[in-house]
């Protein structure tokens, strides 16, 4: 049962840190000061910068080299900071926060990053306050828990008491100004406290409170603990009852990306985090049907696709599993039996081959194909222009194609491209009762996916790049 009052208590006298402090020595020493002493279920709320500065955290902005992006990405934030009114970031400050991220989510009059360790926050929560030196900063511990742990331990080795730590740190938040403690590194108590199944006042089951119980403590404490010059960067707390969890970790309270709806990123990173995420997938699929108008959807996007003249060639048939697929697979099946024989392969890979194509074909939820019409490519009266007419028929059927991919990676849709009706294509228009002007060209397997798809090698870009010799001079 939790108390109805709980002791806060700021330590005074914590002297400037630096490089290789036992911050925890110098903690015990300041609750002698104080006349207090640590008890067992006691929590301690410790300033990153203290932490930071202890480990030797410290970087100074002259000694960091500015890369490309840097530099644009400061050109591009420069006039949006004079017309804010704040701080103005330099080059170098840019680099290293880029430097401290996995991830840049938004880059306006402020970076909003996710740092390589995983936190949402602003400048990769880079601090100029609270550190001597004009161009001195402090970053965010590497590993918070860790170094929680490490002053932990050597506290209950100093004491004998088991107590709790947190590192605190201020974080803005969307949609509220003001900056609010956060915690960024735990030791000894869980993250979250699991409401889930108790009962309110009125004896209904809570079905979904999750409360963020560390972040609540440090609030509480950063307002002791000030944010300018009051000098108390470390808070005793007393009276807070939690059950002790030696594996716990900050991460816990970090939301999966999936499921965060306020998670912010400019229509560049999203554009490109959906290139680089897309994959063909060969695994089987969910057993959930995706509803046939997201199908639709994605289709009406790939129109958007650029084409030859404009003549947007392209036609999509989508197929649901259906007597018509089992029959059309069936005969594709049979004529790859008859080309693979001729081919002088064994029965053991064609049988294998087949089974493939079966389970590829059959077992998807949607089937869809891709067909150029030859009826929206010009005429000429030369085979060569001819020929090329329907190579540039091709290609955008191929831009197409692409789109349509993009579009169901977007829709969180698993598809898989294959050029099988290039090698059955009567097959597949008499199966299909087709017009004769349509040529199939592809089949897409479309569903959710039931497994992650592992990315593929890449060649480096030194290899796709061909350079003809006068590109050498600079």
């Amino acid at each position: 049962m939790v108390k109805s009052e709980i002791l806060m208590v700021g330590l005074p006298n914590i002297p400037k840190i630096i490089p290789g402090d036992n911050l925890a020595q110098i903690i015990r020493d300041s609750l002698k000061q104080k006349k207090l002493t640590l008890e067992n279920g006691d929590i301690l709320v410790i300033a990153q910068s203290i932490v930071s500065k202890s480990i030797g955290s410290i970087i100074n902005l002259n000694d960091v080299k500015v890369g490309e992006r840097a530099m644009d990405i400061y050109r591009n934030m420069e006039p949006l900071i004079l017309r804010e009114g704040i701080t103005k970031k330099t080059p170098q400050l840019v680099q290293l926060i880029l430097d401290e991220s996995k991830e840049i989510l938004k880059a306006e009059h402020v970076l909003i990053v996710e740092t390589n360790y995983g936190f949402i926050c602003a400048n990769a929560g880079i601090d100029k306050s609270n550190v001597e030196g004009s161009e001195n900063v402090t970053l965010l511990p590497k590993y918070p828990d860790e170094e929680a742990k490490k002053i932990r331990n050597e506290l209950k080795k100093l004491t004998g008491k088991n107590v709790a730590v947190i590192i605190s740190d201020s974080f803005g938040r969307p949609f509220r100004r003001g900056a609010v403690g956060v915690a960024v590194g735990i030791s000894g108590i869980s993250a979250l406290l699991d409401k889930r199944g108790e009962k309110d006042l009125y004896g209904k089951m809570l079905q979904s409170t999750i409360v963020g119980q560390v972040d609540n403590l440090t609030s509480a404490a950063q307002l002791i603990m000030g944010e300018a010059n009051e000098g108390l960067p470390v808070i005793l707390i007393r009276g807070y009852k939690f059950d002790f969890d030696e594996k716990a970790s900050i991460k816990e309270i970090f939301r999966p990306e999936e499921t965060d709806l306020f998670r912010m990123i400019s229509e560049k990173d999203l554009f490109f985090k959906v290139l680089k995420s897309r994959r063909s997938y060969k695994l089987r699929f969910s057993s959930k049907i995706p509803e046939r108008e997201i199908i639709r959807d994605c289709i009406a996007l790939a129109q958007w696709a650029p084409s030859a003249h404009n003549a947007q060639h392209w036609r999509y048939v989508i197929l649901d599993k259906s007597s018509i697929r089992e029959r059309l697979i069936l005969e594709m099946n049979s004529k790859l039996r008859e080309d693979l024989s001729r081919d002088g392969r064994s029965e053991e890979f064609i049988a294998e081959k087949i089974r493939k194509t079966k389970r590829n074909f059959l077992e998807a939820p949607y089937l869809v194909i891709l067909c150029l019409d030859e009826t929206e490519l010009e005429s000429y009266s030369d085979r060569e222009r001819t020929k090329n007419e329907l190579i540039l028929g091709i290609q955008s059927i191929g831009a197409s194609a692409s789109y349509f991919l993009l579009a169901l990676e977007i829709n969180s849709l698993a598809a898989c491209w294959y050029s099988a009706p290039l090698f059955a294509q009567e097959v597949v228009k008499k199966n299909l009762n087709l017009p004769k002007s349509f040529n199939p060209m592809a089949f897409f397997t479309v569903g959710y996916a039931l497994e992650k798809a592992k990315p593929t090698t890449r060649k480096s870009i030194e290899e796709v790049i061909y350079k003809t010799g006068e590109e050498d001079i600079e």
